[in-house]
């Protein structure tokens, strides 16, 4: 298997890692609506490669039992080209019923180069109702390029994620339906690999084509070093669509040059137009739902994290925020109202999570106690916090200037500011203030 590694370059990024190009997302036909879609990986640099298999369905659709929780199965076959079964999967799935929410659903079937036919079935176990469908592939040899996996959101996964749409250190929504509505949805996000291009250079580009094969949106051509001994890297990017003028089939083009070759793969998506009331009239761009505490969001993200977000329109950072939080509500309430409690740090200078003490209890929560020693003899007002879960972590926070503001003098914590002599920071008129 391919070795796993991520790393930041300037538009995408890099994740070690160790065509039936172009193909349409297909949608089943029953009284089960499902979207499915694939796309070819090559996971251990051999003729066997990894054929990733995307479902997404709409609950509103399903039945709902007592417990207002849905349950469906998913069976996927594959069939070589003489009709013999070589792989087979089933998900059984339960989850919360909620109109319009939908999920999505991921599974890998190793195969070879190759005609094949896909069948999947969607069996509700409320009712037994089922959808259907069959599409054929045609598998060719990856060279240096993967084929194009289309996504709604691509997000930073949590720590120790097991999420099966775990991308080297990211979580790939898929967009297994291959549609796309405006406004709402204006931005299309993929991942892409390559291959055994280590130690070379490679200028790579994205773009939007319509269904005569006129760029709509492109990015600029961007040169990017490969690590030399890379197996592979995988690259996630974005490109806006609303440049697509009309409804209807489009292509999303990426392309590779590495030394005199030109690489390409293309994967077709449709855009649609959303319906509005003609008696409603917009000002400016849609709105969409701000995020609560973004500078605040920012302190708690990793460098990498935030150069994702920090890179986003304001569109997409909402949906990044919501993404971020989605397997795990009660922390983002918790979050939430650390930043809120967090507001009486504030001041007439600085916003609450400027302040030092404001930015600790955002990034580590509440203290479970806090130690506050006033004005007295040589000493300046200070507080020292401390945190006796995790490793009995301690912060110290001083009124250097006299002025109510208390500045991080002193912390356990590996990273965080801390000076070697702050006992005489805090003690002016017997060290800090004097010879040093």
């Amino acid at each position: 298997m391919r070795t796993i590694r991520t790393i930041l370059v300037p538009v995408a990024f890099l994740i070690w890692t160790a065509h039936a190009e172009g193909e349409l997302a297909s949608v089943s036909g029953g009284d089960i609506r499902f979207g499915i879609d694939t796309a070819l990986f090559d996971y251990t640099g051999t003729d066997t490669l990894g054929l990733e298999i995307y479902q997404q369905i709409s609950l509103e659709q399903l039945s709902m039992d007592q417990d207002s929780s849905t349950s469906f199965a998913t069976t996927v076959v594959l069939l070589n080209g003489a009709g013999d079964t070589v792989g087979v999967d089933q998900w059984n799935s339960r989850t919360d019923w909620s109109a319009g929410r939908s999920i999505v659903n991921s599974t890998v079937l190793p195969v070879t180069p190759g005609e094949y036919r896909l069948d999947v079935i969607v069996t509700d176990y409320g009712n037994g109702k089922q959808g259907t469908l069959s599409g054929t592939l045609s598998v060719s040899p990856l060279f240096s390029l993967s084929e194009i996996e289309l996504a709604k959101a691509i997000v930073p996964a949590p720590d120790g994620s097991v999420n099966p749409l775990l991308k080297g250190s990211m979580l790939v929504y898929p967009a297994a339906d291959g549609s796309f509505m405006l406004p709402g949805e204006h931005m299309a996000y993929y991942y892409v690999e390559l291959y055994d291009l280590g130690g070379t250079a490679v200028q790579m580009q994205g773009r939007l084509e319509n269904a005569s094969g006129e760029t709509l949106f492109a990015r600029p051509r961007t040169t990017v070093s490969i690590p030399e001994g890379a197996e592979s890297v995988g690259l996630v990017d974005s490109l806006d669509i609303r440049a697509a003028r009309t409804s209807g089939l489009h292509a999303l083009v990426y392309e590779i040059i590495a030394g005199p070759d030109t690489i390409r793969t293309v994967k077709y998506l449709m855009i649609g137009q959303e319906e509005t009331d003609p008696s409603e009239t917009f000002e400016g761009t849609v709105e969409v739902a701000d995020i609560p505490y973004p500078d605040q969001f920012r302190l708690i993200l990793s460098g990498s994290e935030r150069d994702i977000f920090d890179g986003l329109d304001r569109d997409a950072q909402s949906r990044f925020y919501e993404f971020y939080w989605q397997a795990s509500p009660e922390m983002r309430q918790a979050f939430e109202d650390r930043c809120a409690y967090a507001g009486r740090y504030a001041s007439v200078q600085r916003e609450s999570w400027e302040t030092d003490r404001g930015r600790v209890y955002i990034i580590y929560g509440p203290p479970d106690d806090i130690e506050t020693v006033l004005l007295q003899g040589e000493q300046v007002p200070y507080e020292t916090w401390y945190y006796y879960q995790g490793g009995n972590e301690s912060f110290v926070f001083a009124d250097l200037s006299g002025t109510g503001q208390f500045e991080q003098v002193y912390s356990s914590v590996e990273g965080e500011v801390s000076y070697s002599n702050w006992r005489d920071m805090i003690t002016p008129f017997a060290g800090y203030g004097g010879n040093q």
